[in-house]
């Protein structure tokens, strides 16, 4: 398993089940931000929803078909992010993130993904990465944008929300794109 030190007191690391109380009070007490944007937001509801994710993404990990960590500052879980469904045939992943709201404007998430995409592309090999987001919701926008992903398009009625169906952005980043802004960020 891996640790990824961003900046002084901020990494990122894999959640572990013993981790599960911490995920769960950051979902619930970020639940009214969150809830409008992540689906899944609703089925949890308690530490052995929390527990089981956790299994899950290990599971996944062990596997090699996902990696998802925990964005921590010093001993708190302020967010998580993590490639969804690897796709080794074409080196290719899209990265999911959410962070809580008490530390929502600071620039964590968009530092947790700078390192993500790095990792994904010097360390895993990948030639190709993805960042979907519903197209109203600005902040999730912002981490492809600063980093360099291109939007490739918009999908149409692509995910069903409580509130009905969004658009998602499509934003995309090649391996010899980052290489090429890599010094500049």
């Amino acid at each position: 398993m891996f640790v990824l030190p961003l900046k002084e007191s901020v990494f990122l690391k894999p959640l572990r089940v013993g981790h599960a109380r911490e995920l769960f009070e950051l979902v619930d007490g970020s639940r009214s931000t969150l809830q409008p944007w992540l689906p899944w937001i609703g089925q949890m509801q308690e530490i052995e929803d929390a527990e089981m994710f956790i299994a899950n993404t290990v599971r996944l990990y062990a596997d090699h078909d996902a990696v998802t960590a925990g964005l921590w500052e010093g001993e708190r879980l302020t967010g998580v992010i993590g490639f969804h469904e690897i796709n080794w045939r074409s080196l290719s992943t899209q990265i999911g993130y959410w962070l809580g709201s008490d530390f929502e404007g600071r620039g964590l998430m968009t530092l947790a993904a700078r390192a993500f995409v790095d990792h994904a592309f010097v360390e895993l090999g990948l030639h190709r990465m993805e960042i979907r987001c519903a197209t109203h919701n600005s902040r999730s926008r912002g981490v492809p944008e600063r980093l360099g992903f291109l939007l490739e398009g918009v999908l149409r009625q692509a995910e069903r929300l409580d509130d009905g169906y969004v658009d998602h952005a499509v934003y995309g980043l090649l391996a010899e794109e980052w290489s090429a802004k890599r010094p500049l960020l």
